[in-house]
């Protein structure tokens, strides 16, 4: 059965991925690494199955000699690495590239950008296969499940799903080959955190982001002058409120545009982003996420890649997983959002209309608040001044309001991170994989390159003052970094030549990820270390492969249920506006699509696994 079970998926999975490129979707693949006269296939490293976790020791390579500078030369293929990497003969590598509408590639990037300046730094070649970040998870998956996904696999928020299929490779068993990455572990004491990703056999498939520190990312943006002059002063507020307080605010906002003359009665207040069409997939988005968290549950996004898209949540006080949907903190934060569209607050447009809708109505006015995070900062500062003229404006990233719990949003501090194809390993002799990694360590973890990618090159792009102090050079601005343009003759250093992008800068150190850090933004963090507070890391689960292949069956269907019946409630759709009466029912649907049968699995596997 089992082999049964694997035969249809891979059919499947080729069927899937053959229509894709008849569409049109186009695949690089894994065609050129650059060692195509060495094609040996070592199935794994004999030398490196047994030592399964990061922060150990270092095992060098045949060949390998010590620099005494921190680096390394290996001489039998000719290349050095440690803080830094070179190879003497050109390599090229192939890798997964996430386009974003917002900063979509351009050619000069190769030429001028990024790309020339990993090259020069490194004589590595990357051949992109550039996927629309809309549709990058799903070509992601079939190109792994198809077995052609290009070497170096960026942007994953989750690997479970593809462990068992055998296109991952287990990179646990690698890590020693790649100083930078268990040293970051080693300093900042990451080693339970990595853990959390271990899977049934033990090991881990993805190299998480890995960050000194939990930073709080997404947020709300709000118009405080409109604030201001409703009589609300946010800064008190936000220590304490909770989003049944945040809401009587919000209503006295509305009260006081609509006196105004800015906006009629009919008009809401707050149209949101990351939640829609564009970015939000059907699920709710970022929003439900952040609500969520602060009532001590999960909803939606990145959520079900930890839990196969069921939601769950981890009791402390029972020592068990549980159906966040079942709970009656989910039945409140419902109660929160439905409340708030009823009272015409929040726009029930908010999960199906496009970002650059929500983005508008704020920008000219029309909105007090949307939805931020770091990246879009700046951006939006602008565009609201190029509406509203400067000076006629002041905007102020809130703390979140409080559901049951004071939790922040961002508890981890792990990012996304990377993954490698199992082609790569077919295609390499040992040694050459052992390159490879020595490369992706590198380029994800080293110093030199974290600070390249997220400022480009000194001297030409940016400089350090004596105190340690990045700026950018004067031709340059950079809203991914948010720092905003001062003259007509500056260009975006992210949109030009592609640095300071979502590809590459998941980790660092607290220094490095608060370089770019506004006034403004050091503000927020400190208000934040102040009155909130981080929530506690759920255990892993690994599964077993038949349990894992039948618990992602189940979800996907649990998850389309779910996700219908919450958009259902939020935007306060005919027949669902009463959320107790029409509780009952929707427990019954969970369950119709297996809903204690993940649980209990999961649970099982948990058991299991202490």
């Amino acid at each position: 059965m089992k082999t049964s079970k694997k035969l249809l998926s891979m059919l499947l999975a080729l069927v899937m991925l053959l229509s894709l490129v008849a569409c049109g979707g186009g695949n690089s693949g894994s065609s050129n690494s650059g060692n195509s006269g060495n094609s040996g296939n070592s199935g794994g490293s004999s030398n490196s199955s047994a030592n399964n976790g990061g922060g150990e020791e270092q095992a060098p390579a045949p060949g390998d000699v010590d620099n005494g500078d921190g680096t390394f030369y290996n001489e039998e293929l000719g290349y050095t690495y440690g803080a830094t990497f070179k190879s003497d003969e050109p390599l090229t590598y192939t890798i997964m590239f996430n386009d974003n509408d917002a900063y979509p590639i351009k050619d000069s990037w190769k030429t001028d950008g990024i790309f020339k300046t990993i090259t020069d730094m490194t004589n590595v070649s990357l051949d992109l296969n550039e996927v629309n970040n809309a549709s990058y998870g799903e070509k992601v998956g079939l190109l792994i499940n198809a077995g052609t996904a290009p070497y170096i696999i960026p942007k994953m928020y989750g690997d479970a799903q593809y462990v068992n299929g055998g296109g991952i490779v287990a990179v646990s068993d690698w890590v020693q080959y790649m100083p930078n990455y268990t040293g970051m572990i080693d300093k900042y004491d990451l080693q339970a955190d990595v853990d959390l990703n271990r899977q049934a056999d033990g090991k881990y498939y993805r190299l998480e982001g890995l960050k000194e520190t939990a930073l709080q990312d997404y947020s709300l943006l709000i118009r405080k002058d409109l604030f201001d002059a409703a009589g609300y002063d946010v800064t008190e507020l936000e220590k304490t409120w909770t989003w049944e307080d945040f809401a009587e605010v919000l209503k006295g906002v509305k009260e006081y545009m609509v006196s105004q003359g800015i906006i009629g009665a009919n008009d809401y207040i707050w149209s949101d982003r990351w939640c829609g069409a564009t970015s939000g997939y059907g699920t709710g988005g970022y929003l439900l996420r952040l609500i969520a968290h602060s009532y001590g549950i999960e909803c939606t996004w990145s959520a079900g890649n930890l839990t196969y898209n069921a939601d769950l949540y981890y009791d402390e006080a029972a020592d068990e997983f549980k159906m966040s949907a079942g709970t009656d903190e989910f039945k409140q934060m419902l109660k929160v959002v439905q409340g708030m569209v009823k009272d015409g607050i929040l726009d029930p447009e908010t999960w199906t209309q496009d970002d650059t809708v929500a983005d508008s109505k704020f920008y000219t006015g029309k909105t007090a608040l949307i939805g931020t995070n770091r990246s879009m900062l700046v951006a939006q500062d602008e565009a609201v001044a190029e509406q509203l003229g400067a000076g006629n404006y002041e905007l102020y990233e809130i703390l979140l309001p409080m559901g049951t719990t004071s939790y922040q949003d961002d508890n981890s501090r792990k990012e996304c991170g990377v993954c490698i194809s199992s082609s790569a390993l077919n295609d390499m002799s040992e040694s050459e994989f052992i390159r490879l990694m020595r490369f992706v360590d590198w380029l994800f973890y080293s110093d030199e390159a974290l600070t390249m990618t997220k400022w480009g090159v000194e001297g030409e792009t940016y400089t350090v003052d004596a105190d340690g102090n990045y700026s950018l050079t004067p031709g340059y601005y950079c809203g991914g970094l948010t720092i905003p343009q001062t003259s007509d003759d500056q260009v975006d250093m992210r949109i030009e030549l592609g640095y300071a992008g979502g590809n590459y800068m998941y980790s660092g150190s607290r220094e490095l990820l608060a370089s770019a850090f506004s006034a403004d933004l050091r503000d927020f963090y400190d208000r934040m270390a102040e009155y909130r507070t981080l929530r506690p890391q759920a255990p892993a689960v690994p599964l077993e492969e038949d349990d894992s292949e039948m618990v992602n069956m189940w979800g996907a269907g649990f998850k389309t249920e779910l996700e219908t019946w919450i958009l259902r409630f939020c935007m306060n759709q005919d027949g669902y506006q009463d959320i107790d009466a029409k509780w009952d029912e929707f427990q019954a649907a969970l369950q119709g699509q297996n809903a204690q049968n993940i649980i209990d699995m999961y649970n099982n596997a948990y058991q299991a696994s202490k």
